[in-house]
């Protein structure tokens, strides 16, 4: 019961640093958006900023995943991160970086859903990918691309069949 409390309180906290850092996504303040994520990112995930948008999504998997343990939470937290890092990359018209970035992040995400997904602990995560599918145009995917991460967020989202 105690390690789905942590989880659980680790995700929302996940999730609540998500919206401060959307009320920070506005063209003309991407230095205090660029400013938050990095001071952030290490408490959140364990990893600076800067090792975490150079990691490819299999590798933070290997690094990270490790149930029952405190690091399954720094990999939701991860994968968020890479998410709001893309946005700050759409932002400042790095497109193919914030594609890259999303495009990791959504598999980081759909992945601890697919694991972990009827744990009451990650209900916030069904959430999150609910809202990461409504944010999917804005980065203009190739279609195949488009369907591959769509595919993604909405197996992420359903709950598995027992």
């Amino acid at each position: 019961m105690l390690r789905q409390d942590y989880i659980l309180r680790e995700i929302e906290r996940t999730v609540e640093f998500c919206l401060r850092a959307a009320g920070l996504k506005k063209p003309d303040i991407i230095s205090d958006l660029q400013e938050f994520l990095e001071e952030h990112c290490e408490l959140l995930t364990g990893v600076p900023l800067q090792t975490l948008l150079g990691t490819d999504a299999q590798k933070l998997v290997a690094l990270l995943y490790h149930p029952g343990t405190a690091r399954v939470p720094q990999l939701v937290s991860s994968g968020a991160w890479l998410c709001e890092a893309a946005d700050l990359s759409l932002l400042s018209g790095r497109l193919d970086e914030a594609r890259r970035l999303f495009h990791e992040g959504v598999q980081i995400l759909a992945f601890m859903a697919s694991q972990h997904g009827e744990d009451d602990g990650f209900s916030p995560l069904r959430g999150h990918l609910g809202t990461l599918q409504k944010r999917l145009p804005d980065y203009q995917f190739e279609p195949t691309q488009n369907e591959r991460i769509q595919g993604l967020l909405v197996a992420g989202r359903a709950p598995r069949a027992k």
